[in-house]
Parts: structure tokens; sequence; C-alpha cells
């Protein structure tokens, strides 16, 4: 008979080790629940919120906004003219950089720069003629060689550093007349890089996107929107795209017929995102974060409270985002208005110093007139009845409007009861419920007419 082999070796009598049995108590069932715990923890804050503000977003995190995105893209591929135009926080830049990226993976040549960046149009104009060098993918003395050539009415220096391999231009300022305000320069530096755009093949496409564009405008005096009108209108290799988000002075611009830049191109107002559209996403992100959302009440209260402004929606997102992963366990974490709310709060509590700061420097009749705004859901303003509460006349409470628009506070959006006043930033609105001396509730939403 074979010999039986026992599962210990051939000892008849197994290890201690063996022989000892897993005593379950109520010590070790606490050990477990905490070690899981903290693996959900670590896990958690391993994860990356996908709420994203306060940079230029990509195309594929870009929400609905591929309508616009192509457009920019068919612009400057076909030559023409586009006036991008809404308010700060939609997203425009983002709408641009992503137009840009893929017109670079074409190898297309693009220039996108800010007009905010640079105090003067001198400077615009040597941002330009860098950007254009850059683009070239000659060496550097053949690309040295082609700027000069392309810019020479502009007889531009140009420096290449070896270290940050960027170019750094200095056109001449004698070559512009010294009452121009630097429209001269920046008329030669356009029909310069229309020059650049005829040298390329017939394929490439040359664009030239410029951010905040009413800038140049305001430095460039009164002449300036006839001598770049007179200038591009006869440009067919470049396209032009200028955004910008002073909403009532670009309308004006592109849309009065007395004014030159009337029908120099395609005009876009950017709206906000179709709230279904949002609402999805937002509901979405969530839910592949592992959270549970406790019906559309919180997802709407989100873009309530935020106004239905991008960057705000994102980083309000973003703050109930951070608010449910110190949730424990996972599971259990659930989006509700409570944590929308409480979100809120945390947001303007955490820019307090910053909204302080601002509401501070404003007069006294500023400030109870956006208490005003606040109180009476923007609309309705220069009623006798709001300005007999302000105590002052039609006249200081509309010159205290418009300081607060030109100080980027408040703009002006039409709406079915006229026109009406948005804060730039809603969340500076929900700062003045909570903070502001003369308190008119809290968290209080006033949906847009």
């Amino acid at each position: 008979m074979a010999e039986i082999r026992r599962p210990f070796g051939p000892w008849a009598t197994p290890p201690p080790l063996a022989r000892c049995r897993f005593i379950f108590t109520r010590e070790v069932l606490v050990a477990a629940l905490y070690c899981v715990a903290r693996f959900c923890v670590i896990q958690m804050s391993a994860m990356r919120n996908p709420f994203e503000f306060g940079r230029e977003l990509g195309i594929g995190e870009l929400v609905d906004r591929k309508n616009e995105v192509a457009e920019v893209e068919e612009v400057i591929r076909s030559g023409r003219k586009l006036f991008l135009i809404g308010p700060r926080r939609y997203g425009k830049t983002s709408i641009l950089k992503a137009a840009e990226d893929k017109l670079q993976v074409a190898n297309s040549v693009v220039l996108r720069l800010d007009a905010e960046s640079y105090p003067t149009l001198e400077m615009l104009v040597n941002g330009i003629v860098a950007g254009a060098a850059k683009q070239l993918k000659s060496g550097v003395e053949q690309a040295g060689e082609q700027i000069r050539k392309f810019f020479s009415r502009l007889r531009p220096e140009l420096d290449f550093s070896l270290s940050d391999s960027a170019w750094t231009a200095k056109v001449s300022v004698g070559s512009a007349p010294e009452d121009s305000g630097g429209v001269t320069l920046l008329v030669e530096a356009l029909n310069g890089l229309e020059s650049l755009a005829k040298a390329q093949p017939p394929g490439r496409a040359v664009g030239l996107v410029i951010d905040e564009f009413q800038k140049a405008i305001e430095l460039g005096g009164g002449s300036a929107e006839a001598q770049i009108r007179a200038a591009i209108q006869r440009h067919r290799r470049t396209g032009y795209v200028f955004a910008g988000s002073k909403t009532q002075m670009l309308s004006a611009m592109t849309m009065d017929a007395s004014r030159p830049f009337y029908r120099l191109g395609s005009v876009r107002f950017l709206g906000p995102v179709p709230r279904p559209d949002f609402e999805a996403f937002l509901g979405r992100k969530f839910v592949e974060s592992g959270f549970k959302v406790q019906g559309a009440s919180a997802i709407s209260l989100i873009l309530d409270l935020a106004e239905d402004v991008p960057y705000n929606v994102q980083m309000l997102a973003h703050g109930c985002w951070d608010q449910l992963r110190d949730h424990v366990p996972i599971r259990s974490a659930i989006l509700t208005e409570a944590v929308v709310r409480q979100a809120l709060e945390l947001l303007v509590r955490q820019y307090d110093p910053f909204y302080t700061q601002l509401w501070t420097a404003l007069t006294s009749i500023q400030q109870r007139t956006l208490l005003a705004v606040v109180k009476q859901g923007s609309v309705k303003l220069q009623s006798m009845a709001v300005i007999r509460s302000l105590g002052r006349g039609p006249s200081t409470v509309r010159r205290s409007l418009g300081a607060l628009i030109d100080r980027n506070i408040l703009r002006e959006e039409e709406s079915s009861n006229g026109i009406r006043m948005r804060f730039e930033d809603p969340f500076f609105a929900q700062w003045i419920r909570l903070f502001a001396a003369e308190p008119v509730g809290s968290f209080e939403i006033t949906q847009p007419s």
C-alpha cells in the first residue's frame, strides 16, 4: 500500500502555527474597517478633480464649445475675419487655445496674443514679430532673415535665446509718426504678417488671434479702427480673430453702420453653455468619480448659484468634489444641495480678503449701488424707488453704474425686462449677501430674466 503523506509532512502532529485558529473579535473588525477607510482616503487623494478652472482648457475639456472652436478654425483656414464677443469667465480664451492647438497640429501658423498683456501698441507689435519668428521652422539665421524681409518697414532687431529657445523682437519706433499712438506700427506688423502668409505653401493657413482686442483700440486712439480696417480688408491670406469681453464696446464697434469695423467680418456672441449640456457634464463627472448625486436639484443649484457662468460653475463644482472626497466611505458620499451650499460658503470665505479689498476700494455710492443690484435682482435699477433708496439723483446712479462697469465688477446684459446688470463674478454678489454691512439675505438665488 502506498504511503499516505500528511499535508504537514511526515509528522504525526502538525506544527504549532498550523494548529492556530483565527479568532474574529470586535477589535479585529474595527482594525479592518480602519484599514479600508485609510485605503479609500489614499485612493481618493490620488484621484484628480475633474472640474478645472483658472487655466486655459484643452479641446477635450471644454463643455459644448465645438461649434465655436470649429468656426475659429475655419476663419483662419479661409483667411477671413471674426469678432468673438463674450463676457469674462465664459471660456473665450480656452476656445481660442483649442482652435490654435488643432490648427498647429495641421502645421498652420497661428499667432495668439492677449492685448491686455501689453502696456503699449509698440510692445504688442514686438510680440507679433517675435511670434512670427517662432513659427518659422527654418534655422535661426534663416528665420531672422525672413522676418527682416517680411517686416522690413519696421526694421526689427531680433534676438534668439538659446537657453529659452525663444525669440525677442524690438521694432524701430522711428518708423512711425509721433502722433500715431503706435497704430502705424501695428498696421505695418499686420501687413508684414500678410507678406509672410503669402510666402507659405498654399495649404498652410496663417492666422492672428488677438484676445481682449478692445485694449488695442483703446491704446491706438480714435483713428485705430479706420487704419486697421484699411489694412486688413485687403488681406486675403491671413485669417484674423479679434476677441474681447467689453461686450458693449465691441458690439457698438461691429454693429454700428457708422463704425469702420461694421461688416468687416462675421460676429459671434458667446453665451452660456446650454443648461442640459452642462447638467449632463457635471452629473457624469461626479458619478465617474464614484459619488452619488441626489436628484437633479443639486446639479441645478450649482448652475443657479454660479449664474451659469462657466468659470464659476467649474469652480463651485470643484469645491463640491473636494467636499465629497473628504467623506469616507466613498460609497456614502452624495452630492446634495447642502453640500453645494457648504462648498459655496467655503469658497466665498476663502476669497474674503480679495473681496474685502475690492469692496473697501469702492465709494459709498458704489457700494450702495451694488447692494441695490443684489436686492433688485439686477433690473429696474434706475427706477425712482431705487434712486430714492440710494439717496442720490439719477445722474449720480448712472455714473456709479458706469464706474462699476469700467472696473469690470458689473456688466450690462439685455433681457426680456430690458437692460439688467450682472456681476462679472457671481460669487462677489454672494459675498455681499453674506458680509455686506446692509445684509439682504443669505445666498439668495437670482435667476437671469
